[in-house]
């Protein structure tokens, strides 16, 4: 007797964009077991070529900034039937399917590995694999109600960091602080919140240790780092 069979067919699909998210997609694309076919075309590219494109396609990416997403879906693609996948985590449209991956993409491309452990946040009753074909990656549902809080959470997680490390960076080069021995700090302060989360934290915050604090925050005087300490004390000091 035989079996039925799920055959998997590649799709063709229009990339629109030429940033960092299209070239990391265009890359990612190209290491699927069974890639789909890529057009790609940007706003340096003949608007004909578009045209003709969106004749040959089954889906359209839509990989541009959120501000671009609505003005080119209405004057390229609306009325059309061809399936629209934009990646914004904070638009949201009913006229768009959507998937926001929740990674820090770079400026170089990354490994297969880490491609392939990237979680995709999708509306409801949403197929990852109608969006993205032959993309095997985990994904979870993010309501419209709860789309925002979740990006401005992506946003607070994903930057806030980087510019206290930014600061902390600057006036530690000024003291003559080895990149390397601050670099083995983060690495750890991160794994040890990886693995502890809130039992991590350590200092004087944690302590209540207001004599340090004050001292802490004197040192910082007349920098961006004091009114931001500040502002930390007062929210999370018990």
């Amino acid at each position: 007797m035989k079996q039925n069979v799920r055959i998997e067919h590649s799709k063709t699909i229009l990339l629109i964009g030429s940033g960092r998210l299209a070239k990391h997609l265009q890359h990612w694309n190209s290491l699927l077991e069974k890639p789909n076919t890529l057009l790609t075309w940007d706003r340096s590219q003949d608007p004909h070529a578009l045209v003709k494109y969106l004749n040959q396609c089954h889906i359209v990416w839509l990989a541009i900034r959120d501000s671009a997403i609505i003005p080119f879906y209405e004057t390229h693609l609306a009325g059309s039937d061809i399936p629209v996948v934009h990646f914004s985590g904070a638009l949201t449209d009913r006229r768009l399917s959507w998937a926001h991956p929740l990674m820090s993409f770079p400026e170089g491309l990354l490994a297969q590995y880490v491609y392939h452990s990237i979680s995709f946040a999708i509306g409801a009753n949403t197929d990852l694999d109608q969006l993205l074909p032959g993309f095997k990656n985990s994904s979870f549902i993010v309501s419209d109600e709860h789309k925002p809080l979740y990006h401005a959470l992506c946003v607070v997680a994903g930057n806030f960091p980087q510019l206290l490390w930014n600061e902390v960076d600057k006036s530690l080069a000024q003291l003559q602080i080895p990149d390397l021995a601050f670099q083995n700090y983060l690495s750890q302060v991160l794994q040890n919140f990886l693995t502890l989360k809130e039992k991590s934290l350590t200092g004087p915050l944690v302590r209540n240790d207001h004599l340090t604090i004050n001292k802490n925050m004197a040192s910082l005087n007349g920098t961006k780092l004091q009114t931001i300490y500040a502002a930390f004390v007062k929210e999370f000091s018990s």
